[in-house]
């Protein structure tokens, strides 16, 4: 089972995955898990994407993706496709032509974790092992993050919402969703032209 935990930056994703490191193996999030060295091409974000994905697919555990393998296919959404990233076009492309060849797909289940802005604020100030650059943008995109997430689960995506608050009690409601949950059969293509043709429409 690939499960994917997402949320807002400080929410404590990351915290919790590792505190699973027993029982499944964790990948990180891309830029924590590869080395940039500034010479990167175009696609090179895209592409490590796929890698975590199949990372997932090789382990013989279950495994947590601390940060979703499709991540640009939203992100870029919610800040309507910056000059600087790859335009709508070349991202619904690149992951097209991935799930055609059955190189990348839609996890099991993910698990999105929320809470208030004044608690994501006091996380990380509390947390001084990650700098979080562009912490206070990333605030603006929890409310769409929320709408795509709730699209996918309208179309049969198994996704569970958390109020993350404490630590032990969300970790005891997260192992309790994955012990509950049950493998479907999916398309994964059907999927993605579904979730591309929403995108274009909101």
């Amino acid at each position: 089972m690939i499960i994917c935990f997402e949320g807002a930056s400080a929410v404590g994703k990351t915290t919790l995955s590792r505190s699973l490191s027993a029982q499944f193996d964790i990948i990180a999030e891309a830029n924590q898990l590869f080395t940039r060295t500034g010479q990167e091409e175009r696609m090179w974000y895209f592409h490590k994407q796929v890698e975590r994905y199949q990372m997932a697919c090789q382990s013989t555990l279950p495994v947590i993706l601390d940060c979703d393998v499709f991540q640009p296919l939203w992100y870029n959404w919610i800040y309507d496709y910056p000059k600087e990233f790859p335009s709508r076009v070349e991202t619904h492309q690149f992951y097209r032509e991935q799930v055609e060849q059955g190189q990348i797909a839609f996890p099991d289940l993910y698990i999105i974790f929320y809470t208030t802005n004044k608690q994501l604020r006091q996380r990380k100030q509390k947390d001084a092992t990650r700098t979080r650059r562009n912490f206070e943008k990333h605030l603006q995109l929890i409310e769409p993050q929320k709408r795509y997430f709730q699209y996918l689960k309208s179309i049969g995506i198994a996704v569970e919402f958390i109020d993350y608050q404490d630590f032990d009690t969300t970790k005891t409601r997260v192992s309790n969703i994955i012990a509950s949950q049950e493998a479907s059969i999916r398309t994964p293509l059907e999927d993605f032209q579904k979730i591309t043709a929403w995108l274009d429409s909101n």
